[in-house]
């Protein structure tokens, strides 16, 4: 989500300061980033602006109320193109920070996190350890439901690599000296239907040696297949009878040098134009495309937006199950041991990255937030149309299109001066502020609910006892007449005077009240 600034006739970014001045000639050239020495990408802008288009048209079809706010809803006061790096975007909208559903924040994170995955694969292997790439297949076919897949894929992994592992793996831990791991889940769908998979970052005490490699890689098969088997799943296979590759699990060690594009595998993309060699394999799932016939949920994404049913059906599949599974996992213990190795890692969350990614940069301009809903966010394309015009001609193009809307500079957009620094929330901020209230209006309903259904219950009981009260009361004072109709009668035939009138009606009373206690 990117767009340049807008800015005043006669006014350029002047790159020693970071700061705008006016040129002394009102002629001046606008602004664009080729005039600072920045060529646009065609590529770049090209996957920007799909994945731009493919989260407006997501919106309609993902049922996701995060993504309907990603890039839409104001944070506070207005929307803010800023300028970092030589990249523009915009501060001041919600980012939804959802890695596997959203193309413009899954760029973000994807980016993030595999520059940070690099850097950690060449610190470990500065420090004469070693890394393997351990690749974790499942046998599926079309009738799975990706659920289904997902969860034998997770009971599978506690079974043979997790808190449940068994005493083969525990043991192979300690003999090649594996410290931890990082753990990225990724999913494709073809002829056979949903393949999930993982793929896994093992952080070793020392390099391997190739024969070292494949005895791990057998030892790892054993778990794999035991702990798939016991949940359910079908039996892997291990060796492909065609070409003799490894199937359920592969592991592959990188060559000296090559960690940190190993690493950087983890986070690999789903957008499917850029090609990516095994360094981008492991973390760029937004940019990644297909294998062998495979489509990755983006592509099934652009296919659903087109009007593909069956696209449709597997994307609205996808957000529901993709949406609580962890992209990244970082084994217990591993972050402390490379921070008490002297590396710092990025504690930020996947929404905090996100959103710091969208905001950080210089302001350029202002557009209040009745503005944007009313004359941009309502408005199919303006957006990325806005996007276009500072990338083409600069200033001049923005102020040309914004007016073409029938919008005034300086009133209905505003100067960057204007928006008072660190006013808004972060879009983290908000968006925790919006799942409390979400929760919270839940919590309402069932307590609204639950009131309903004690007093019901309450009421129940009052009828009910007071019902059985009464029974009691009738059987006791029945049984009272009886045995006062049986005196009177032994009193008549042994010819003792008749009973108390006023006794006998005392004697009801309290067997009455008796009976109601």
């Amino acid at each position: 989500m990117q767009v340049s600034g807008l800015r005043r006739d006669g006014e350029t970014d002047n790159p020693d300061t970071g700061t705008l001045k006016r040129d002394a000639a009102p002629d001046a050239p606008a602004y664009t980033r080729t005039a600072r020495g920045l060529p646009l990408d065609p590529e770049e802008l090209a996957a920007r602006d799909a994945a731009f288009e493919l989260r407006e048209a997501l919106r309609e079809v993902s049922g996701l109320d995060r993504l309907d706010k990603c890039g839409l809803s104001v944070l506070a006061g207005g929307v803010t193109p800023v300028l970092r790096n030589g990249r523009d975007g915009y501060a001041g909208v919600v980012t939804c920070g959802s890695v596997h559903v959203c193309p413009c924040c899954a760029t973000s994170i994807r980016r993030v996190r595999q520059d940070e995955l690099d850097q950690v694969g060449t610190f470990w292997e500065c420090q004469s350890c070693g890394l393997v790439m351990m690749t974790l297949t499942m046998r599926h076919y079309d009738r799975d439901a990706l659920a289904d897949l997902a969860e034998l894929q997770r009971e599978a992994w506690k079974r043979a690599f997790g808190q449940n592992a068994g005493r083969d793996w525990r043991d192979a831990k300690k003999a090649f000296g594996v410290r931890g791991y990082v753990r990225a889940w990724e999913v494709t769908h073809g002829a056979n239907g949903w393949h999930c998979h993982y793929h896994v970052l093992l952080f070793l005490a020392r390099p391997l040696t190739s024969g070292r490699v494949q005895e791990l890689q057998h030892i790892a098969f054993g778990a794999w297949s035991t702990a798939l088997v016991a949940g359910g799943a079908r039996m892997p296979v291990e060796v492909s009878e065609k070409d003799g590759k490894p199937v359920a699990v592969r592991i592959d060690a990188p060559d000296r040098g090559e960690s940190g594009k190993l690493a950087r595998y983890l986070m690999k993309g789903q957008d499917g134009k850029t090609k990516w060699g095994v360094a981008a394999e492991l973390t760029r799932q937004d940019v990644k495309q297909g294998q062998g016939g495979h489509r990755t949920p983006f592509e099934i994404a652009r296919a659903a937006v087109a009007g593909d049913e069956k696209s449709l059906r597997l994307w609205q599949e996808f957000v529901v199950t993709a949406t609580g599974i962890r992209s990244l996992y970082w084994s217990n213990g591993l972050r402390k041991l490379l921070a008490d190795m002297g590396f710092e890692l990025d504690d930020r969350t996947d929404g905090k990255v996100a959103a710091e990614e969208a905001a950080a940069g210089k302001p350029l301009a202002c557009i209040p937030s009745a503005t944007w809903y009313r004359h941009i966010a309502r408005h199919k394309g303006r957006a990325l149309a806005l996007l276009h015009a500072a990338e083409k001609g600069g200033v001049r193009a923005i102020r040309a299109l914004v007016e073409s809307w029938g919008l005034t500079w300086g009133l209905d957009v505003l100067e960057a001066e204007a928006i008072p620094a660190g006013a808004d929330p972060t879009a983290d901020e908000i968006l925790r502020r919006i799942e409390r209230e979400t929760v919270a209006a839940r919590m309402a309903v069932w307590r609204d609910e639950l009131d309903r259904q004690d007093r019901a219950a309450r009421a129940s009981r009052v009828v009910r006892h007071s019902a059985e009260a009464w029974e009691a009361r009738a059987d006791a004072a029945k049984e009272v007449y009886e045995e006062a109709d049986a005196e009177a009668v032994r009193r008549a035939e042994t010819g003792e005077a008749p009973d108390n009138l006023f006794e006998h009606i005392h004697r009801v009373r309290r067997r009455t009240a008796a009976a109601r206690n």
